[in-house]
C-alpha cells in the first residue's frame, strides 16, 4: 500500500496502474491521506510506502530514524484564488510578505495597497478575502509555509514552517481536492495547491516573486529549473533532505518548488523490501517518462545525472529484515 501526500496521489494512481499492467499478478493500492499520515504510518510499519511532499527534517529524522526518503518527482505549491469580477485573462502577481499578511489576517481585502502595488494595471474589487488552508497534516502546507517562512519575518516569528501550523485565520479543509473545491466554490477565496491539481481543474494561479525579484508562474519548466539548481549545487546534501524553496537564483526559477518523496521503513521484511525496491527502480526510470509525470503536473527527476546518489539510497533499503525471508524450499 502507498498512502500519504494528496498532491502526489494523482501521479501515484497513474504509476500504479501502469506498473500493474507491466507486472502481472501485482496489486498496488494508493490512498490520499496527507503527508503526515504517510510519514508516521510508514515509520510504524503500517504501510509499505509513505508519500510525502516533505523531506526528512532534522526533527523528523530524530523521530523516525528507521525511515529512508527517496525523491520521486518535482512539484510545487501555488496560490489559487477566486475573484469573480477579475478578468479571466489576468494573472495576479504575489510575493511572500503579502501572502503571509493575508494568512495572518492583516490584509483583508483584495484591493489592499500591498496587492495593488504588484498589480498596478489590474482593477481589483473591494472584496473580502476568504482565507482557505489545509486542516490536516500536509506536505503541501509545509512547502507553502516554507515560502512564507523564508520571505516574511512576521510569519517566521508568529507561525513558522510546519505540516500542520496553528493557523491565525481562515477555514480548514482536509486534502488538496477538498481545498481546491472550497476555493472554487467561495467568491473571494485564496488557497494553495500543487500544479497537478491546478492543471486538472484548469485553475488560474498567481505568479510568485522569486529570489531574483522575478514574478514566475509555476509550470513544469519553472519547477524543473528549481530542481536542477538544487542538484547542481555542490553543497546540496546527498540524501536530498533539504528544502529547495526560495534558496536558489534564476530568472525563470519558481520559488516554491520542492521534491516529492516516498518514505520507506528500512526494517521491512526482505521479500516485501525486494518488491518495494523493484517498484522504486521502475518509478525512478520508466516512471519518469513525461507521459506519466508531466501529464499529471510533475517535473521528472533526471535519473542518469544523479544515478549514483539514488543508487546509494536504494542500497540502504536492502536486504531489509532478511532473516524473515522464506526459504524457496
Amino acid at each position: 500500500m502507498i498512502s500519504g501526500s494528496s498532491a502526489l496521489f494523482p501521479l501515484e494512481q497513474v504509476w500504479s496502474q501502469e506498473y500493474m499492467k507491466q507486472h502481472k499478478n501485482t496489486h498496488i493500492s494508493v490512498l490520499s491521506t496527507g503527508s503526515g499520515f504517510g510519514i508516521t504510518n510508514a515509520a510504524n510499519g503500517n504501510i509499505m510506502i509513505g508519500a510525502s511532499d516533505t523531506y526528512l527534517t532534522k526533527g523528523l529524522r530524530a523521530r523516525f530514524s528507521n525511515l529512508v526518503s527517496i525523491p520521486v518527482a518535482f512539484e510545487d505549491a501555488e496560490i489559487i484564488y477566486n475573484i469573480p469580477k477579475l478578468d479571466k485573462t489576468i494573472r495576479l502577481n504575489m510575493d511572500g510578505p503579502t501572502i503571509a499578511r493575508i494568512y495572518l489576517g492583516k490584509i483583508k481585502y483584495w484591493d489592499d495597497p500591498a496587492i495593488m502595488v504588484m498589480n498596478h494595471k489590474v482593477t481589483l474589487p473591494h472584496q473580502l478575502i476568504k482565507v482557505i488552508h489545509r486542516a490536516d497534516s500536509s506536505g503541501t502546507t509545509f512547502v507553502f509555509t516554507d515560502y512564507l517562512n523564508q520571505t516574511s519575518q512576521d510569519w517566521q516569528e508568529n507561525v513558522g514552517r510546519d505540516m500542520l501550523p496553528s493557523w491565525p485565520t481562515g477555514s480548514g479543509y482536509s486534502g488538496s481536492d477538498s481545498l481546491v473545491a472550497a476555493v472554487m466554490a467561495t467568491p473571494g477565496a485564496i488557497g494553495y495547491a500543487g500544479l497537478g491539481w491546478i492543471l486538472e481543474y484548469h485553475l488560474k494561479s498567481a505568479a510568485l516573486k522569486n529570489r531574483d525579484g522575478e514574478f514566475v508562474v509555476g509550470s513544469i519548466k519553472t519547477i524543473q529549473a528549481a530542481g536542477q539548481a538544487a542538484l547542481q549545487d555542490p553543497t546540496f546534501p546527498q540524501d536530498f533532505n533539504r528544502s529547495i524553496v526560495y534558496h536558489f537564483h534564476g530568472k525563470n526559477l519558481y520559488p516554491d518548488a520542492n521534491f516529492e518523496f516516498w518514505m520507506v521503513n528500512k526494517n521491512l521484511p526482505g521479500e516485501t523490501m525486494r518488491d518495494v525496491k523493484t517498484l522504486l527502480e521502475w518509478v525512478l526510470t520508466t516512471g519518469q517518462d513525461p507521459k506519466y509525470t508531466e501529464k499529471m503536473g510533475f517535473a521528472p527527476i533526471p535519473f542518469r545525472p544523479i544515478k549514483s546518489r539514488l543508487t546509494h539510497i536504494l542500497n540502504r533499503l536492502l536486504p531489509g529484515n532478511s532473516y524473515q525471508e522464506r526459504s524457496p524450499g
